[in-house]
Protein backbone atom coordinates (compact mmCIF):
# COMPACT_ATOMS: atom_id res chain seq x y z
CA UNK A 1 0.00 0.00 0.00
CA UNK A 2 1.19 3.00 -0.79
CA UNK A 3 1.83 5.26 2.51
CA UNK A 4 2.77 8.83 2.99
CA UNK A 5 6.10 9.59 4.71
CA UNK A 6 5.96 12.55 7.87
CA UNK A 7 8.66 14.84 7.24
CA UNK A 8 11.38 15.12 9.50
CA UNK A 9 10.04 19.08 10.20
CA UNK A 10 6.66 17.88 10.55
CA UNK A 11 6.20 19.42 14.15
CA UNK A 12 7.96 22.46 12.93
CA UNK A 13 6.41 23.18 9.89
CA UNK A 14 2.84 22.51 12.23
CA UNK A 15 4.13 25.31 14.96
CA UNK A 16 4.87 27.44 11.62
CA UNK A 17 1.28 27.24 10.69
CA UNK A 18 -0.11 27.55 13.56
CA UNK A 19 1.81 31.13 14.28
CA UNK A 20 1.06 32.38 10.53
CA UNK A 21 -2.94 31.50 11.36
CA UNK A 22 -3.06 33.65 14.34
CA UNK A 23 -2.00 36.29 12.47
CA UNK A 24 -5.00 35.86 9.84
CA UNK A 25 -8.37 38.16 10.28
CA UNK A 26 -11.46 36.67 12.09
CA UNK A 27 -13.44 35.13 10.07
CA UNK A 28 -14.04 31.60 7.67
CA UNK A 29 -10.54 31.34 6.30
CA UNK A 30 -9.33 31.66 9.80
CA UNK A 31 -11.72 29.13 11.01
CA UNK A 32 -11.21 27.24 8.30
CA UNK A 33 -7.32 27.00 8.76
CA UNK A 34 -7.72 26.59 12.18
CA UNK A 35 -9.71 23.33 12.01
CA UNK A 36 -7.54 21.88 9.58
CA UNK A 37 -4.46 22.51 11.93
CA UNK A 38 -6.22 21.16 14.86
CA UNK A 39 -7.17 17.91 12.50
CA UNK A 40 -3.09 17.35 11.72
CA UNK A 41 -2.59 14.22 13.42
CA UNK A 42 0.44 13.57 15.71
CA UNK A 43 2.88 11.87 14.28
CA UNK A 44 3.23 8.49 16.98
CA UNK A 45 -0.68 8.51 16.18
CA UNK A 46 -0.38 8.60 12.08
CA UNK A 47 1.96 5.75 12.70
CA UNK A 48 0.72 3.74 14.71
CA UNK A 49 -2.74 3.84 11.83
CA UNK A 50 -0.27 3.33 9.21
CA UNK A 51 1.08 0.13 10.51
CA UNK A 52 -2.23 -1.21 11.83
CA UNK A 53 -3.63 -0.48 7.75
CA UNK A 54 -0.41 -2.42 6.53
CA UNK A 55 -1.16 -5.18 8.63
CA UNK A 56 -4.98 -5.09 7.63
CA UNK A 57 -3.63 -4.84 4.22
CA UNK A 58 -1.59 -7.35 4.14
CA UNK A 59 -3.85 -10.06 6.34
CA UNK A 60 -6.68 -8.67 3.35
CA UNK A 61 -4.30 -9.59 0.82
CA UNK A 62 -3.29 -13.57 2.61
CA UNK A 63 -7.02 -14.24 2.93
CA UNK A 64 -7.54 -13.92 -0.78
CA UNK A 65 -4.68 -16.46 -1.25
CA UNK A 66 -6.54 -19.07 1.14
CA UNK A 67 -9.18 -21.63 0.00
CA UNK A 68 -11.50 -24.36 2.28
CA UNK A 69 -11.89 -27.94 1.91
CA UNK A 70 -14.96 -29.61 2.68
CA UNK A 71 -16.14 -33.27 2.83
CA UNK A 72 -19.12 -35.51 3.79
CA UNK A 73 -18.65 -38.10 6.57
CA UNK A 74 -18.69 -40.73 3.58
CA UNK A 75 -16.13 -38.48 1.34
CA UNK A 76 -18.33 -38.96 -1.50
CA UNK A 77 -17.85 -35.53 -2.35
CA UNK A 78 -14.73 -32.72 -2.12
CA UNK A 79 -15.45 -29.51 -2.90
CA UNK A 80 -13.04 -26.17 -2.31
CA UNK A 81 -14.08 -22.41 -1.83
CA UNK A 82 -11.86 -19.68 -2.17
CA UNK A 83 -12.05 -16.57 0.59
CA UNK A 84 -15.18 -15.40 -0.88
CA UNK A 85 -17.08 -18.61 -0.78
CA UNK A 86 -17.05 -19.01 -4.47
CA UNK A 87 -16.65 -22.69 -5.74
CA UNK A 88 -13.21 -23.55 -6.48
CA UNK A 89 -13.41 -27.29 -7.66
CA UNK A 90 -15.65 -30.27 -6.96
CA UNK A 91 -14.94 -34.00 -7.32
CA UNK A 92 -16.68 -36.90 -6.62
CA UNK A 93 -15.93 -40.80 -5.86
CA UNK A 94 -16.06 -43.41 -8.43
CA UNK A 95 -18.69 -45.26 -5.27
CA UNK A 96 -21.29 -42.94 -6.65
CA UNK A 97 -22.50 -45.53 -9.39
CA UNK A 98 -23.87 -47.65 -6.31
CA UNK A 99 -25.40 -44.72 -4.63
CA UNK A 100 -29.15 -42.71 -5.48
CA UNK A 101 -28.93 -39.58 -7.14
CA UNK A 102 -30.25 -38.00 -3.64
CA UNK A 103 -27.75 -40.04 -1.51
CA UNK A 104 -24.68 -38.17 -3.65
CA UNK A 105 -26.55 -34.35 -3.83
CA UNK A 106 -26.53 -34.81 0.14
CA UNK A 107 -22.77 -35.00 -0.03
CA UNK A 108 -22.41 -32.19 -2.09
CA UNK A 109 -24.28 -30.06 0.36
CA UNK A 110 -22.33 -31.40 3.42
CA UNK A 111 -19.29 -30.81 1.75
CA UNK A 112 -20.44 -27.47 1.32
CA UNK A 113 -21.18 -26.72 4.70
CA UNK A 114 -17.91 -28.24 6.08
CA UNK A 115 -16.30 -26.10 3.63
CA UNK A 116 -18.19 -22.92 4.80
CA UNK A 117 -17.37 -24.56 8.96
CA UNK A 118 -13.98 -24.15 7.45
CA UNK A 119 -13.98 -20.52 5.79
CA UNK A 120 -15.92 -18.98 8.65
CA UNK A 121 -13.57 -20.56 11.34
CA UNK A 122 -10.54 -19.50 9.81
CA UNK A 123 -11.91 -15.78 9.70
CA UNK A 124 -12.71 -15.85 13.15
CA UNK A 125 -9.46 -16.85 14.04
CA UNK A 126 -7.96 -13.94 12.24
CA UNK A 127 -10.39 -11.77 14.26
CA UNK A 128 -9.01 -13.40 17.83
CA UNK A 129 -5.31 -13.28 16.82
CA UNK A 130 -5.54 -9.19 15.33
CA UNK A 131 -7.99 -8.25 17.95
CA UNK A 132 -6.67 -4.98 18.08
CA UNK A 133 -7.27 -4.41 14.31
CA UNK A 134 -10.80 -4.45 15.35
CA UNK A 135 -10.34 -2.16 17.56
CA UNK A 136 -8.73 0.43 16.23
CA UNK A 137 -11.75 0.48 13.62
CA UNK A 138 -13.31 4.06 12.81
CA UNK A 139 -17.26 4.19 12.42
CA UNK A 140 -18.20 3.31 9.23
CA UNK A 141 -21.43 4.24 8.16
CA UNK A 142 -20.96 3.81 4.43
CA UNK A 143 -20.31 -0.27 4.92
CA UNK A 144 -22.72 -0.29 7.91
CA UNK A 145 -25.26 0.63 5.09
CA UNK A 146 -24.25 -1.74 2.55
CA UNK A 147 -24.36 -4.49 4.72
CA UNK A 148 -28.17 -3.61 6.00
CA UNK A 149 -28.75 -3.80 2.28
CA UNK A 150 -27.53 -7.04 1.59
CA UNK A 151 -29.28 -8.88 5.19
CA UNK A 152 -32.47 -7.07 4.08
CA UNK A 153 -31.84 -8.59 0.73
CA UNK A 154 -30.72 -12.30 2.39
CA UNK A 155 -34.17 -14.34 1.84
CA UNK A 156 -33.38 -14.10 -1.69
CA UNK A 157 -32.23 -16.93 -3.65
CA UNK A 158 -31.02 -17.87 -6.99
CA UNK A 159 -31.54 -21.34 -8.78
CA UNK A 160 -30.01 -22.60 -12.32
CA UNK A 161 -30.82 -25.33 -13.99
CA UNK A 162 -28.86 -27.49 -16.58
CA UNK A 163 -30.32 -27.38 -19.82
CA UNK A 164 -31.25 -31.21 -19.36
CA UNK A 165 -32.76 -31.27 -16.41
CA UNK A 166 -30.10 -33.40 -15.18
CA UNK A 167 -29.37 -31.45 -11.94
CA UNK A 168 -30.49 -28.16 -10.16
CA UNK A 169 -28.27 -25.58 -7.86
CA UNK A 170 -29.90 -23.19 -5.51
CA UNK A 171 -28.00 -20.15 -3.56
CA UNK A 172 -28.31 -17.36 -1.48
CA UNK A 173 -27.69 -13.71 -2.20
CA UNK A 174 -24.10 -14.44 -1.10
CA UNK A 175 -23.54 -17.45 -3.48
CA UNK A 176 -23.65 -19.76 -0.53
CA UNK A 177 -25.27 -23.51 -1.50
CA UNK A 178 -28.79 -23.54 0.02
CA UNK A 179 -29.57 -26.67 -2.18
CA UNK A 180 -28.75 -28.99 -4.78
CA UNK A 181 -30.24 -32.26 -6.67
CA UNK A 182 -30.16 -34.22 -8.97
CA UNK A 183 -33.45 -33.79 -11.03
CA UNK A 184 -33.45 -37.50 -12.78
CA UNK A 185 -33.26 -40.97 -10.34
CA UNK A 186 -30.33 -42.39 -11.56
CA UNK A 187 -28.02 -39.67 -12.67
CA UNK A 188 -25.37 -41.38 -10.90
CA UNK A 189 -25.76 -44.87 -12.95
CA UNK A 190 -23.50 -44.63 -16.74
CA UNK A 191 -21.94 -41.37 -15.81
CA UNK A 192 -18.40 -40.78 -15.09
CA UNK A 193 -17.78 -39.50 -11.80
CA UNK A 194 -15.73 -36.67 -13.06
CA UNK A 195 -17.87 -35.71 -15.31
CA UNK A 196 -20.77 -35.55 -13.43
CA UNK A 197 -19.00 -33.45 -10.98
CA UNK A 198 -18.51 -31.16 -13.70
CA UNK A 199 -21.79 -31.22 -14.47
CA UNK A 200 -22.60 -30.16 -10.77
CA UNK A 201 -19.87 -27.76 -10.48
CA UNK A 202 -20.89 -26.05 -13.59
CA UNK A 203 -24.71 -25.73 -11.96
CA UNK A 204 -23.71 -24.17 -8.56
CA UNK A 205 -21.28 -21.56 -10.43
CA UNK A 206 -23.79 -20.66 -13.24
CA UNK A 207 -26.28 -20.36 -9.79
CA UNK A 208 -23.55 -17.86 -8.05
CA UNK A 209 -22.87 -16.03 -11.08
CA UNK A 210 -27.02 -14.72 -11.30
CA UNK A 211 -26.54 -14.29 -7.22
CA UNK A 212 -23.08 -12.05 -7.76
CA UNK A 213 -25.09 -10.11 -10.32
CA UNK A 214 -27.46 -9.66 -8.06
CA UNK A 215 -25.70 -8.49 -5.08
CA UNK A 216 -23.56 -6.09 -7.55
CA UNK A 217 -27.14 -4.16 -7.85
CA UNK A 218 -28.17 -4.34 -4.35
CA UNK A 219 -24.36 -2.11 -3.48
CA UNK A 220 -25.18 0.09 -6.55
CA UNK A 221 -28.20 1.33 -4.78
CA UNK A 222 -29.06 4.76 -4.30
Amino acid sequence: MNRIEIPEDYEDRLAAGRRAAARLPAGPIRDAVDGALAAAPERERYERAAALAERGAALAEALEAEAFDGTDSGRVAWLRLDCSGRLRSLALSPTIDRMSSRAVADAIEAAWTAAEAARSEHVLGLERAHAELLAARVPDWKGDELRDRVARASHERFAHVTEDDLCAAEVNLEGRLTEFKFMVPNATLGTECEALAARAAETIRAAQADAAVRLEAVLAQR
